[in-house]
């Protein structure tokens, strides 16, 4: 006997069959919807996914019945005016769930269907990824700047995760082009949050067109807020919804700060001499100003302290280490290199500025391995967690075992930011003006390349104003990974005519 078999896989997307009224009926004077199709059915997400263009008001149900689908439209018809209902990716059939992507019923209340699409891609405007559910709207002008703040435009769809879109069957006319990522699906740009695109000009549509990529940005907010504040210890952590510059604070009662940590960036770290259990913290700055009351949260457990080190080791002959929190020293004779002819070097470590580096100096000879050794408790943090010995292998290198980035670009009016990154760690940093950038001594490895046009000169990436009409800074990403070899000259060019 053979066993039977389910057949082939079903791989097919359902198909329409029929609708009523027709699917691009023209004098369209019905509110109600039948959609007839050659599977059994499931509609998921039907309220996000959904859209009809243009919208005026108009609000759609959908409900589903074996192969049925039936719509009911509530809301005034606009006079020879074209409708277009997409679907986007809430139906497909019931067995297998092979998606109908972008299904679309169009209509029109005249005598004639309006023909007019636009596409097009948008992408995240500081990471280069490309944006999926990004909603795209036209507005038709005349429109006000706060229309996007205030109203749904007036034709849209929603980006693929290709980031592609493509609004059809526009009438004749100027628009205006907007993209949002949003969380709360009302198409209206109304959140700190959301991320906003757009495009300078004005678009006059007169036939099909292709549009260049919107870079969508997040804006900076209006006010400045403050998002999370900790009291852990003798920590006082504050995170802000945006970078703040000459952030000024006032501690009551009146204590001893050992650091401050982060300043002028989104952040805040104030570290005291004495743990409290609760403070007032007064904070101003340009335009703001705020009084939080901290109470310190329970402490954990014990941990040991933990450490980052960089033991392949460039000529420059210095030895970094890492921490999370600032340390103090114990005890300097603690610290010690052993070679291997095992004889032991006591070495003479010292804190950077903000006491969260440890720095190690010391004549290295190429080629040759050591053991870098941290005895028991040599170290502690300002959570009072100390280390446990460390042992780390440390092998000192000669030039010959980095290579070398050379960029050749085009000479620029402002500075350039080149960053190369191992995923989303920047690992090299040069701003300048010149024609030809040398980046040396790196890890041999694969590294993403990212250039900033920094306008302001403001040595980072600015984000956009939509009311401001002010785009972000433009970044580009070098195609590709740029593969750096030992004892090697990486050349690229960057250059356009």
């Amino acid at each position: 006997m053979v066993a039977l078999t389910g057949g082939e896989k079903d791989t097919k997307a359902p198909q329409l069959l029929k609708a009523k009224p027709n699917n691009f009926q023209t004098n369209f004077n019905s509110n109600n919807i039948e959609l007839v199709f050659d599977e059994y059915l499931q509609l998921k997400s039907a309220e996000e996914q959904l859209i009809i263009s243009p919208n005026n008001g108009l609000k759609i149900k959908a409900k589903i019945k074996g192969k049925k689908i039936f719509l009911s439209l509530s809301g005034e018809l606009k006079t020879n005016t074209t409708y277009n209902i997409n679907f986007g990716e809430a139906l497909s059939d019931y067995t297998e769930s092979n998606v109908l992507r972008d299904f679309q019923y169009v209509f029109s209340t005249g005598t004639n269907l309006d023909s007019i699409s636009i596409r097009g891609q948008v992408k995240d405007a500081f990471k280069g990824d490309f944006l999926k559910d990004a909603t795209v709207g036209l507005y038709a002008l005349p429109i006000s700047d706060s229309s996007v703040y205030l109203n749904k435009p007036d034709y849209y769809a929603r980006t693929n995760a290709q980031g592609y879109y493509q609004i059809k069957n526009i009438k004749e006319g100027k628009y205006k082009l907007f993209a949002l990522v949003e969380s709360n699906n009302n198409k209206i740009y109304d959140n700190d949050e959301e991320v906003v695109g757009f495009i300078d000009t004005d678009l006059d549509l007169k036939k099909d067109t292709g549009l260049s990529v919107i870079n969508a940005f997040r804006a900076l907010p209006n006010k400045i807020k403050l998002k999370e504040n900790t009291l852990k210890g003798n920590k006082i952590s504050l995170l802000f919804n945006q970078k703040v510059k000459n952030i000024q604070y006032q501690i009551t009662p009146k204590t001893n700060i050992l650091l401050v940590d982060k300043i002028n960036t989104d952040s805040l770290e104030v570290y005291l001499k004495d743990k409290k259990d609760s403070l007032i913290i007064i904070l101003t700055a340009e335009g703001y100003r705020d009084t939080i009351l901290l109470k310190s949260e329970k402490e954990k457990k014990k941990s040991n302290l933990n450490l980052d080190i960089n033991n392949y080791q460039n000529p420059a002959k210095t030895i970094y280490i890492n921490s999370l929190l600032p340390l103090t020293i114990l005890n300097n004779d603690s610290i010690y290199l052993k070679t291997d002819s095992l004889k032991y070097i006591k070495l003479n470590a010292k804190l950077s500025d903000n006491t969260k580096e440890i720095m190690i100096n010391y004549p290295f000879e190429i080629n040759r391995k050591y053991e870098l050794i941290i005895a028991d408790s040599t170290l502690v943090n300002w959570n009072m967690d100390h280390n446990k010995a460390i042992k780390y292998q440390v092998k000192s290198y000669n030039e010959e075992s980095f290579g070398n980035l050379i960029i050749n670009t085009n000479p620029s009016t402002n500075q350039i930011i080149y960053e190369l990154l191992t995923g989303e760690k920047v690992v090299y940093r040069v701003i300048s003006k010149a024609e030809k950038i040398n980046m040396k001594l790196l890890n041999p490895g694969e590294y993403k390349l990212r250039i900033i046009n920094d306008e302001n000169n403001s040595n980072s990436w600015d984000t956009g104003n939509y009311l401001l009409k002010q785009q972000a800074e433009k970044v580009n990403y070098y195609p590709g990974n740029i593969k750096v070899r030992a004892n090697w000259d990486l050349e690229i060019n960057l250059k356009t005519k």
